[in-house]
């Protein structure tokens, strides 16, 4: 029974995306003019070249259309939660038999795999229109479904804690727009890691934020069975370590609130 609430509020969530299908569409259309652009300056800077560091020009624009898809599938869930915290409404969800960060989760995950699906196809209509398709191998489907999952738990997971944090410093968007612009940079969001310099590169690749955009894309277009094991090992501890920092914030929140006479 515990499980089956959680399952009823991703449901929920998920019939009402599919429901109001044409404001994700409208969201999600924005993102192809984004990709369009990023076609047309990608062609001029790779010219006659056919690699840059690594990737084609097909793999680059493949990679954007899933760094795309995984980071605006989820609403704002930083602010979301952070402002939740700050203005008190907080203390709504503390007499529903649930835990607020599951509830949380959970909600964002039924909205996140409409808005994902639908991102990704409309994107990709627009690189496989105008660069070509990405070779995929029909095998390597479930296990980058897999990691992408988990790249959008993981992602979550540090907005969470990070929405939680907001209580005591009361401005979650600053952290969201910081957030933001970590994944855009060195998350991996707008370009390979590979493009940074060598310094910076290996700092990123070990940072948590690679594996929410950078590691998922790289696995798509360039699928290698040893490195799908590394993400998948690393995700999973950074999952873990997410999930008890959050754990642990909502306990004292908790408490603070109830101290407060929230």
């Amino acid at each position: 029974m515990t499980l089956n609430k959680y399952f009823y509020i991703t449901r929920t969530n998920f019939v009402n995306s599919v429901a109001y299908i044409q404001d994700i569409i409208g969201s999600s259309a924005f993102i192809a003019l984004i990709i369009f652009i990023f076609v047309n300056l990608w062609k001029v800077i790779y010219g006659s070249n056919e690699y840059i560091n690594g990737f084609t020009i097909i793999m680059m624009l493949w990679y954007l259309v899933m760094t795309e898809s995984i980071v605006t599938s989820q609403s704002r869930v930083l602010e979301e939660m952070g402002n939740e915290v700050i203005n008190g409404n907080i203390a709504n969800y503390l007499n529903k038999p649930y835990n607020y960060v599951l509830y949380k989760y959970f909600q964002s995950l039924g909205r996140s795999v409409v808005k994902f699906i639908v991102t990704f196809v409309i994107a990709g209509l627009v690189v496989y229109i105008f660069i070509g398709p990405i070779n995929i191998n029909l095998i390597t489907i479930l296990p980058i479904i897999l990691i992408v999952f988990l790249a959008i738990t993981l992602n979550f997971l540090i907005m969470a804690s990070l929405g939680v944090f907001a209580f005591w410093i009361e401005d979650a968007k600053s952290l969201d727009f910081v957030y933001s612009k970590i994944i855009f940079t060195i998350g991996g969001m707008l370009v390979p890691l590979e493009i940074f310099p060598k310094w910076l590169y290996n700092i990123s690749i070990y940072l948590p934020f690679s594996y929410v955009a950078y590691y998922p894309a790289k696995l798509f277009v360039a699928f290698d069975y040893m490195l799908f094991f590394k993400v998948l090992i690393v995700e999973l501890m950074w999952i873990t370590v997410f999930a008890i920092i959050a754990s642990m914030l909502y306990k004292i929140c908790v408490k603070r609130i109830s101290i407060n006479g929230g």
